[in-house]
């Protein structure tokens, strides 16, 4: 065979393959209030980088969001959107402190199984992300399984992060109707979701039916929009994955945000007061720029504030009053979320000394109450002082707050509550040689819902079959959470969560089991009781 003949041969292979791409991905328009969307067809179809909100640039910096400008011409949907402005924790891939994204990120996704037409209305899920309230983006979760295989309609979205979606001044509260500041992360995914209510029958989807689900920070995002006026009626279910939304640290109002924002303003070059000079700081340095005099592993900085004209109560207070957005609520954590924080803030290479854990518990919850805390969980109890330190980051900044949250819920609406505990849960990161394993750790049961890899954390390729038949479980109890309000399947029966029993669905490699330890797993008592102190 010639050079010329196996050349030809090449390119008529490479014609054929791309005629068979140019088959398998067909282009797909439709018509949305902001002007026609061609997004791409597949196994699913799906719409990127849709702007739900103008870019929140320039004089809008700092202002809740405005309506996007419609387009004059069909938009290319192929490709997602910028990410918000956020600085790299050097976690995954990228190295830390990188500066990533721009102002203009207000956009979101859409998937939606192919044959799904505009009267299918279908059950839709809006995935909110986490990451702190400081890093993140809707691009990085992919739902097109739970699309194909289940048949609903998914939308993932960005809101601003960091001092750009939470800063609360004495300046922006004077120039608001409402005299009030910060949330504007919040005002962000409630404007997607105003988007969703009228649009999203255009893509097969039911915005009558819509659940909101987030995790970490996008699940305190979930518990903001049970709490918030604003919210009402822009979903009928939620889904409230490792949320920290009962935290002890999670009160900040917005009285006490505005005088701590002060200094921060005045880092930025800015007198107190001067918005016109804070609106001409690169984002970049805004976001590369610190909050002085905040302690503490707990405290959440940058995230949303409380008596507020977007969330009036503290969420706490609004559970407990019953004055929140009355939907059925499926809420869960991780058995072993607090490894995956320990051993991010551990000396790089080093085990956790007794003196670091000590004064990173003392942190915690408080040098007053360390003592009573460190006699609860001693080191020599669990091995090293890491495991110690993870144990307890677990049980009082996660699973008893969550807890906490199902108890006060449960009065009003029906809430399913489970744990997640793979205790060796699929991942592409190393865990310390002080800890044993990550286990269930912060985040990880996301691989197992969306089916999908997450990227530098962990892939479905990973699954042993064991690993598969759980993923299998946990992803169709939030899918039938989804489509009827109840996470019950024929294989794993569901009763709502009773503070009397205290019953939790426990989802393990061995199976699905209905346990009645929780609270005493993770000491909840002691964390009450401590709490009240």
């Amino acid at each position: 065979m010639t050079l010329t003949t196996r050349s030809s041969l090449l390119l008529f292979a490479l014609a054929v393959c791309a005629a068979h791409a140019q088959q398998a991905v067909t282009l797909q328009t439709v018509q949305t209030e902001g002007g026609a969307v061609v997004g791409r067809q597949s196994s699913v179809s799906s719409f990127k980088g849709i702007p739900y909100a103008a870019p929140p640039v320039g004089e809008l910096r700092w202002k809740p969001p405005q309506t996007a400008a419609a387009g004059t011409s069909p938009r290319d949907a192929s490709q997602f959107g910028s990410v918000c402005t956020q600085i790299a924790s050097g976690l995954f891939e990228e190295p830390k402190g990188t500066v990533q994204g721009n102002e203009d990120c207000l956009y979101l996704n859409v998937y939606a199984p192919k044959a799904a037409s505009s009267s299918a209305k279908l059950p839709v899920m809006v995935w909110i992300h986490g990451g702190g309230f400081t890093s993140g983006a809707g691009s990085e979760y992919d739902p097109s399984v739970l699309v194909e295989k289940h048949g609903i309609v998914a939308v993932t979205l960005n809101y601003r992060l960091g001092s750009l979606g939470f800063l609360a001044l004495p300046g922006l509260n004077a120039e608001s109707a409402q005299g009030s500041s910060g949330n504007y992360g919040i005002l962000d995914q409630q404007a997607a979701l105003g988007w969703v209510q009228r649009n999203i029958a255009r893509f097969g989807g039911n915005p009558a039916d819509v659940t909101i689900a987030g995790e970490s920070a996008g699940g305190m995002s979930v518990c903001g929009h049970l709490a918030s006026p604003l919210s009402s009626g822009l979903f009928q279910k939620a889904i409230i994955q490792s949320g920290l939304c009962s935290s002890p640290n999670n009160t900040v109002t917005l009285a006490e945000a505005s005088n701590r924002n002060l200094k921060y303003a005045v880092k930025l070059g800015c007198k107190t007061g001067d918005m016109a000079c804070l609106r001409r700081v690169s984002a970049a340095k805004i976001a590369g720029t610190k909050v002085s005099g905040v302690r503490g592993a707990g405290n959440l900085v940058w995230s949303p504030v409380y008596r507020s004209s977007v969330l009036p109560l503290t969420l706490a207070d609004a559970f407990a009053q019953g004055k929140f957005n009355r939907v059925p609520v499926l809420g869960g954590s991780n058995h072993d979320e607090g490894r995956l924080f320990i051993s991010l803030i551990a000396p790089r290479g080093k085990p956790v000394t007794p003196v670091l854990y000590w004064g990173g518990s003392g942190l915690l919850v408080g040098v007053a109450k360390n003592g009573q805390v460190l006699g609860q969980y001693p080191y020599r109890n669990y091995g090293t002082p890491a495991l110690a330190f993870a144990t307890v980051f677990t049980d009082a900044m996660f699973s008893c707050p969550a807890l906490n949250v199902a108890s006060a819920l449960s009065k009003y609406v029906p809430v399913y509550q489970f744990e997640f505990n793979d205790p060796k849960a699929v991942t592409s990161l190393k865990s310390p040689s002080d800890l044993p394993g990550l286990g269930a750790f912060h985040s990880s049961g996301l691989v197992y819902a969306f089916q999908t890899p997450l990227v530098g954390l962990a892939d479905p390729a990973q699954f042993s079959p064991q690993q598969r038949q759980l993923s299998d479980a946990f992803s169709l109890a939030w899918v039938n959470f989804i489509k009827s309000g109840n996470p019950s399947s024929q294989n794993s029966a569901w009763k709502p969560f009773d503070p009397a029993v205290g019953s939790v669905q426990s989802f393990s490699p061995g199976g699905v089991t209905s346990s009645t330890t929780f609270s005493s797993d993770h000491k909840c008592a002691f964390w009450t009781d401590l709490n009240l102190k």
